[in-house]
């Protein structure tokens, strides 16, 4: 590789940079003000468990719900993100941003009018980091049972509250980790959550070496959304408005189809057959699928979003729980180009959030359905955030949503096959039985934890 003056003095600028921060940071700590300590208050070393408890109460409405009235599962996670970003805030007493989200799985559909109660404590806490456990019940308004619905544990990172007001001391002070107090657990419950995030930590930190690297992917789903690889189809059909149809022509057209939906009904081959009756599928003749196979490029779906301050926390950091709800969003979009049916979000894979996002980014989400079953499909999604005041496009995580097709009656529909041409869309294809295989024993532990009543789970 050739000198380069250029390459050379960026390098010493970055270790003069290092170096002065190093020497100057705790001098700027000590100079600016705490907000915490201003307002009377004193930061102590550890904290009980009970003075981070949340409990956050939300009703499901129609802003809410899909079609089949069904909660997003984006919105949920919203609302466990902001009950846990409480949970760390209390205890730090600092302002925290989430880092990672352990896999979630739905046990049971949250409908219109349902009363969520949602109940978040930090586990344990580590250096500038605390595990927050989540614990979502759902309850009908017609009747005094409450359901368990699902949990999480998310991991939070505390930020240094102090604002520096000069440009240089925002550079060097701003968004800085800080330490938080130790959890000090008392009763056996708390005292078993404190183990197990421990052991849920090192779980997390020997995943991040061995995580498979989805860069090739990534590149081929950009290529798709500037229209370079994307097959170009047909444009769709303009269809005239019924008011200007005859009236004739309205009823032939009517009776043609009410013929070809005859046929469909009378089409055994289409109909799907099964040998194990234990899991029924739909065999709503609207549910037939149109295809019966497609290829994974025709899944690709784009959702573009600007951070907006409603967005983001008190540090101008958008909210973790914002971006899984875009995800959500796009990974349906890309279920719905496969599968035409009423789709549900069953699980989401844990997700890393590799650079935080700010107030003024263009956050680009992309999906692709990477794996299909019987009736469920898997979907990757990716997120870069893009900075229009520099152009600095970075990626900042991305994750895999399993998706359900279902009818009215929430019964599985079958959905057509999921097929990968380049070897990224094939490796990433051949991934996914591995990935299915994790989500099956997370959901089948979950619910041994539940049929023992174990005290662990929060």
């Amino acid at each position: 590789m050739p000198f380069s003056f250029q390459t050379a003095f960026q390098t010493l600028r970055s270790l003069w940079l290092k170096a002065f921060l190093f020497v100057t940071e705790p001098v700027f700590r000590f100079l600016l003000p705490d907000p915490y300590t201003n307002a009377g208050n004193k930061r102590v070393e550890k904290k009980l468990v009970h003075q981070s408890k949340v409990t956050m109460t939300e009703i499901v409405t129609a802003a809410h719900v899909n079609i089949l009235d069904v909660a997003f599962a984006g919105t949920i996670l919203s609302w466990i993100d902001i009950a846990a970003g409480i949970a760390a805030k209390r205890h730090s007493s600092v302002p925290a941003v989430t880092r990672s989200v352990d896999a979630v799985a739905f046990l049971r559909p949250v409908k219109k009018g349902d009363i969520l109660k949602i109940q978040a404590t930090v586990n344990k806490s580590w250096k500038s980091s605390m595990e927050v456990g989540v614990k979502v019940e759902a309850e009908s308004p017609l009747s005094n049972e409450r359901i368990f619905v699902a949990h999480a544990y998310l991991t939070f990172v505390a930020l240094s509250p102090r604002t520096p007001k000069t440009y240089l001391g925002k550079q060097f002070i701003q968004y800085q980790p800080i330490a938080v107090p130790h959890i000090e657990p008392t009763s056996p419950v708390e005292i078993r959550r404190f183990e197990m995030a421990e052991q849920r930590r090192q779980a997390r930190l020997s995943r991040q070496p061995n995580k498979p690297d989805h860069t090739i992917i990534r590149e081929t789903m950009c290529a798709y959304s500037q229209g370079l690889n994307l097959k170009q189809g047909q444009d769709a059909i303009i269809q005239s408005h019924p008011a200007f149809v005859p009236h004739t022509m309205m009823r032939s057209e009517n009776d043609n189809d009410n013929d070809n939906d005859d046929d469909d009904d009378n089409n055994d081959d289409r109909r799907p057959t099964f040998r194990n009756h234990q899991r029924r599928y739909s065999m709503d003749p609207k549910m037939l699928q149109p295809v019966k196979s497609m290829e994974t490029e025709d899944s690709f779906a784009e959702v573009v979003k600007l951070v907006m301050p409603n967005h983001a926390n008190s540090l101008s950091i958008c909210f973790g729980g914002q971006i899984i709800s875009w995800m959500e969003l796009c990974a349906l979009s890309s279920a719905n180009r496969l599968a035409k049916a009423y789709l549900l979000a069953a699980s989401i894979d844990s997700l890393n959030f590799i650079r935080s996002t700010r107030i003024g980014d263009v956050v680009t989400i992309r999906s692709i359905v990477s794996r299909t079953y019987t009736s469920s499909m898997e979907v990757y999604v990716t997120v870069e955030a893009e900075n229009l005041q520099t152009g600095e496009v970075q990626f900042t995580n991305d994750g895999f949503f399993t998706i359900t097709a279902v009818d009215k009656e929430l019964v599985p529909v079958v959905i057509p096959r999921v097929i990968p041409q380049t070897q990224a869309e094939v490796d990433l294809y051949e991934e996914g039985n591995d990935r299915r295989r994790k989500r099956l024993l997370h959901r089948k532990e979950l619910l041994q934890i539940l049929d023992s009543h174990s005290p662990a789970l929060k």
